[in-house]
């Protein structure tokens, strides 16, 4: 075996620390890119996120909004047909209705006249 020699150590040394710090820079580089990757997707991310938010907001809005006037139609059929029940009911009634008994009209009575006789008119005394 050899016996190495001081300078020999220090460039051995030197060497090693020349392929560690090339290595670390190495490592240093791909997190930041890593590092700055992941901050271009959590970024496209949210993005996509808020756009697909504000979408099912406006779905939802309109989804609202169809509901809304689904509930006002079945509330005017609702109060339509009730009031062609009442309508209809009212209309039976008055149908099935006997009518008041009225008295039979009477006939005009029959007057019967009877001439009397002429008597002579006598002067009254003066």
């Amino acid at each position: 075996m050899t016996d190495l020699t001081r300078q020999e150590v220090d460039a051995k040394l030197a060497a090693n620390e020349a392929k560690v710090d090339a290595r670390l820079a190495d490592f240093n580089t791909s997190v930041k890119t890593g590092f700055a990757g992941l901050h271009t997707g959590f970024a496209e991310l949210r993005a996509d996120m808020a756009k697909q938010t504000g979408e099912m907001r406006a779905e939802m809005e309109k989804m609202r909004t169809d509901m809304h006037k689904g509930m006002m139609d079945i509330v005017k059929w609702v109060i339509g047909f009730g009031l062609a029940s009442i309508g209809a009911i009212l209309a039976v009634s008055k149908m099935t209705e006997k009518p008041a008994s009225q008295p039979a009209a009477q006939p005009a009575p029959i007057i019967i006249t009877v001439p009397q006789p002429a008597t002579t008119a006598t002067a009254p005394p003066k």
